[in-house]
């Protein structure tokens, strides 16, 4: 069963390296062994108060996180998952973090997708998370440029119907902070009913150009 679904993503879809496109002999891996050991060297852990990340969104970073959430690349989640396990399992060591809480995708984003992004490697890591609802399609919030619209779209988008907050330690997790406006809006979700400890964010890619 594993060969014919080697055999099928081979004929069907690409075997390229999501980063530097060089075609990859093996059809269990998206990033070539070079490209894999340049993101190991530079997946050391940086922090903006409680905003914690691995990588600037530069360009191969967005290159393998389109691949993953929009070119039915699900299988990235494994190569991901091994980038970020050291670092996001001593943060929540560190921070004794109780509950982790994956930002949620919208209904038409999962139709599109199948899956949620964040979801499939904690999976993968086998760390326990909660969640809420996101109760609002949004449009892509990278095809919105100002800051103020970012807020307006993504405004009342959650709701907290099952995650008892109080006094605990929250480790809202993403793919990407780009202003932060989302994150912003889980946290006053949560903050509604609940009056955590503390809450820390982690995320795989921060823009350059976010300011808390």
């Amino acid at each position: 069963m594993k060969n014919l679904s080697q055999s099928f993503r081979s004929l069907f879809f690409s075997t390229k390296c999501s980063v530097c496109g060089k075609y990859i002999e093996t059809t269990t891996q998206y990033i070539c062994h070079e490209c894999f050991k340049v993101l190991r060297r530079k997946s050391e852990i940086k922090n903006i108060d409680n905003y914690y990340f691995l990588y600037y969104y530069d360009e191969d970073i967005k290159k393998i996180i389109t691949d993953y959430k929009l070119k039915n690349r699900k299988g990235l989640s494994k190569e991901i998952s091994i980038l970020i396990k050291k670092p996001l399992k001593e943060l929540i060591r560190e921070k004794r973090i109780n509950i982790v809480i994956p930002v949620p995708i919208s209904r038409n984003r999962m139709k599109e997708r199948g899956f949620n992004q964040v979801e499939e490697i904690l999976k993968e890591l086998r760390i326990g998370y909660k969640t809420i609802d996101r109760v609002k399609d949004t449009e892509h919030m990278y095809s919105i440029l100002e800051e103020k619209k970012r807020e307006e779209n993504i405004k009342k988008a959650f709701r907290n119907n099952w995650v008892n907050a109080n006094e605990k330690n929250i480790l809202i997790i993403d793919d990407i902070v780009t202003t932060g406006s989302t994150i912003k809006e889980v946290v006053n979700e949560i903050r509604k009913k609940n009056f955590p400890k503390e809450i820390y964010v982690f995320s795989i890619a921060m823009s350059k150009f976010f300011k808390k």
